[in-house]
């Protein structure tokens, strides 16, 4: 081959070479642009704890007055429990907040009908999911008074709602808040129903005419709507033996547990996704649906919805808090604490108390409670 013909040919290959890159960086940013445009449709809620800790002016050490729904309840809660909480690291563990608020008109106000701590510990130790009942009675870090826990989804004067709520929960359990996530009720449907419905198995058909819910016996691949239903029943009736009844041990705290259920399925709906392509044309379709927080930035929001496709639901650890009834002076019955969070933790997973408190044995962290 003559020396012409060589250089033609190398022309050749560096011009399809050149073609084939300019191509892949198009792609490529083609799909940066996407992500970008898809994310930054997602509201963002501003959030700084640390910051908002300050203007308050007062911790979880502050002394504790008389709040709306009545006198605070015996100063053992208070000493026994709220206080002996551990002082968890942030830096050897990642929590992240869901919060589904309930702003019904009528209803007085914003209220937290969803609170769920989800913590991934770095270690590879099993994730967590902690339901707080949205009655839980505790330390309030606006008025310094006791209150429902819900409550705090109304803000405290600069302070938004979801950052006053991680706040609450933050002095309850002593784990950080990185992020959070918030939904309403319609935003709660519509990401049921964009990833195809979720499955809810019953023995027995169930009505609850508050709660608009309808289902029948056996498994119901069920929409957004019926989900929500489910969820937020607290009289559920069943149908047995031709007659209907009240369904053996359904509380408040049932709905903890459905809400918890429904995470879960969704854990699993993230497994279905084939490319990060794929979630975030689902991301843009359910823009409106729900908020992030200003601090999670585009790419760490990819990541953690990507990497969620790794979590296998079945080795999540699911805890509650335990909790009494109680009536406050002004009538409003409330839910107090049994245990401190540090408690819940020793005695249902000490592995994770372990690896919160940075690798020190479980046993020990009694010897360390604040207060």
């Amino acid at each position: 081959m003559s020396t012409n013909s060589m250089s033609r040919v190398q022309r050749i290959i560096l011009k399809s070479i050149g073609a084939l890159l300019l191509v892949i960086i198009g792609a490529a940013g083609w799909t940066g642009f996407q992500l970008w445009r898809s994310w930054n449709t997602v509201e963002r809620v501003p959030f700084d704890t640390a910051t908002s800790r300050q203007a308050l002016g007062a911790g979880p050490g502050a002394p504790i007055g008389t709040g709306d729904e009545g006198d605070p309840p015996p100063t053992d809660l208070y000493d026994d429990i709220v206080r002996r909480t551990v002082e968890i690291p942030d830096d050897v563990q990642g929590a992240f907040l869901a919060i589904g608020g309930d702003n019904r008109a009528g209803f007085g106000g914003n209220r937290a009908d969803v609170i769920l701590l989800f913590i991934i510990p770095e270690d590879g130790t099993a994730p967590t999911i902690i339901s707080l009942p949205r009655d839980l009675y505790i330390p309030n870090p606006c008025t310094n008074s006791f209150s429902r826990i819900n409550v705090n989804l109304n803000g405290c004067g600069d302070i938004n709602g979801p950052e006053l709520l991680a706040i609450a929960v933050e002095d309850f359990t002593g784990v950080h808040v990185d992020h959070l996530v918030v939904f309403g009720f319609d935003g709660f449907e519509q990401v049921i129903d964009e990833v195809g419905g979720i499955e809810i198995c019953i023995d027995h058909a169930v009505r609850d005419e508050d709660a608009e819910l309808r289902l029948p016996a056996g498994c119901t691949n069920a929409t957004g709507a019926q989900a929500l239903s489910w969820v937020r029943s607290r009289k559920t009736l069943e149908y047995v033996n031709g007659s209907w009844r009240t369904m053996r041990g359904v509380s408040d705290l049932t709905r903890n547990e459905r809400q918890q259920d429904v995470l879960l399925q969704m854990l699993r709906k993230a497994k279905a996704f084939n490319s990060v392509g794929q979630l975030t044309d689902t991301v843009q379709s359910l823009a409106g649906a729900f908020a992030i927080d200003e601090g999670l930035s585009i790419s760490n929001a990819v990541d953690l919805a990507w990497n969620a496709r790794s979590i296998s639901p079945e080795t999540v650890i699911r805890l509650k808090i335990p909790v009494r009834n109680y009536t406050t002076s002004a009538g409003a019955a409330v839910l107090l604490p049994t245990q401190s969070f540090t408690e819940v933790l020793a005695e249902a997973y000490p592995e994770l108390l372990a690896q919160l408190n940075g690798g020190e044995p479980a046993e020990e962290s009694a010897d360390q409670q604040t207060g």
